[in-house]
This record gives C-alpha cells, sequence and structure tokens, in this order.
C-alpha cells in the first residue's frame, strides 16, 4: 500500500513525486503469520499437522498444510482422550466481540494467545485438502463443568457457496447434537443475511454462524 502521510512535505516535479510506503495492516487473528525468528528454527520447527506435533501437548506451532504452503502458526490443542485438533473458535472470557461483519468472519479476528476465530477461507482451506476431517466442541459453562459434541465427518464449502457446510454428521458426545440441523446452511453475518429466516439471525443471535430456518432452536 502506498499511502501520503504528510502532504506538506511532499516535493513534486514532472519526474518525481516522494512518498511514504506504510505497511499493510496486520493480518488477524494476531499470531498466524510465522515471524522471522521461527522461520529461522528451520524445516524441524514446521509440522504438516497438529497430529504430528511430537509433545503431544496443547499450544502454538508452525504448521504448512501443504508442500507449497506458507507456514502459519496454528492453535493445536491435545485434550486427554485425543491429539492434533486445530482450534478453529476460542471463546471463554468474552473479551473478543463476535458480532462482527461478513469480511472479519472471513479473513479472522483476535488472537491466537486469547479469544478468537480462524477464519472462513483459512478454515476452507484446511479442510478442502483431500484429507477427512472431524469437528469437536468443548462447552464448559459457568459452574466449570465441560461436555463436548464430536462429529467425526465434516465438510466445508468455499467462498463461491458462502461456505456452506456441507456436511456435520456421526455424532458422539454428552453435549448433544446442536450442529448437524445447520448442515447445508450458508453462513451468515449482520451485513450479509444468507440463512432462511424470515430475519437475520446474527443482528438477532449477535454473532455469525451456519443458522437454518429457526436459526438455532433444535
Amino acid at each position: 500500500m502506498i499511502a501520503v502521510t504528510e502532504p506538506n512535505l511532499i516535493q513534486a516535479t514532472e519526474k518525481t513525486i516522494e512518498v511514504n510506503l506504510k505497511p499493510e495492516p496486520t493480518k488477524y487473528p494476531l499470531g498466524i503469520e510465522p515471524t522471522a525468528e521461527q522461520l529461522e528454527l528451520g524445516e524441524d520447527s514446521i509440522y504438516s499437522s497438529c497430529r504430528e506435533v511430537p509433545s503431544k501437548v496443547s499450544g502454538k506451532f508452525l504448521i504448512r498444510i501443504s508442500d507449497d504452503a506458507r507456514p502459519m502458526n496454528l492453535l493445536c490443542d491435545a485434550p486427554s482422550a485425543d491429539t492434533g485438533w486445530i482450534v478453529v473458535q476460542n471463546r471463554f472470557n468474552g473479551t473478543e466481540s463476535f458480532y462482527r461483519k461478513w469480511s472479519d468472519y472471513e479473513a479472522g479476528f483476535g488472537s491466537l494467545d486469547g479469544e478468537f476465530w480462524l477464519g472462513l477461507e483459512r478454515i476452507s482451506q484446511l479442510v478442502n485438502n483431500g484429507r477427512r476431517w472431524e469437528i469437536m466442541f468443548w462447552l464448559t459453562n459457568h459452574l466449570g463443568v465441560t461436555q463436548y459434541s464430536r462429529f467425526t465427518k465434516f465438510m466445508l464449502g468455499n467462498v463461491t457457496d458462502g461456505y456452506v457446510l456441507r456436511q456435520a454428521t456421526a455424532y458422539t458426545g454428552n453435549a448433544g447434537d446442536s450442529i448437524s440441523r445447520h448442515a447445508t446452511m450458508k453462513f451468515t453475518t449482520y451485513d450479509r443475511d444468507n440463512d432462511p429466516a424470515p430475519f437475520n439471525c446474527a443482528k438477532k443471535h449477535r454473532g455469525g454462524w451456519w443458522y437454518h430456518q429457526q436459526c438455532v432452536t433444535r
């Protein structure tokens, strides 16, 4: 991006114009882009998936999803029952607003060190690489009780089809199935109403999601 920051200092002739170069706005979620220090560690610090992380502990790791892809930091979760989960959404204290416009949900927002949404485009690229994917929801209430819902068949569309939730089936867990009914729904935000309800579900529920015709009721 080229921008003029001090118009009164610009000197212009028919041949030259002095301008200042401003860096692109920080890409988000914060922490996705690898640092120079990370890249200097070489290939031994880059993994093809969270399942390949040898430590089997939760944390941020540098992942390259394909041979020609740029490495990116992802938050890998290693619960006691399993390992290798990529965290695509983290909400726990309300410090990050999830009442966001379409472009935010598409690009991602927040910080990998706090609350965040990984981004529709990034999630779509992750799960559309020819592998079979699962999705799990961990839910903790105000008493600290944690339950989960796991779907061993998960498929997501891309920008051309509104990031439609193509499949979320084969449920196991103890939190109930609150997602499979949303299958075939496009993603909706307050500024892009793709749900079949007669009103905007994202406005009603203050956040983007794959809403069906009753929004979220089961």
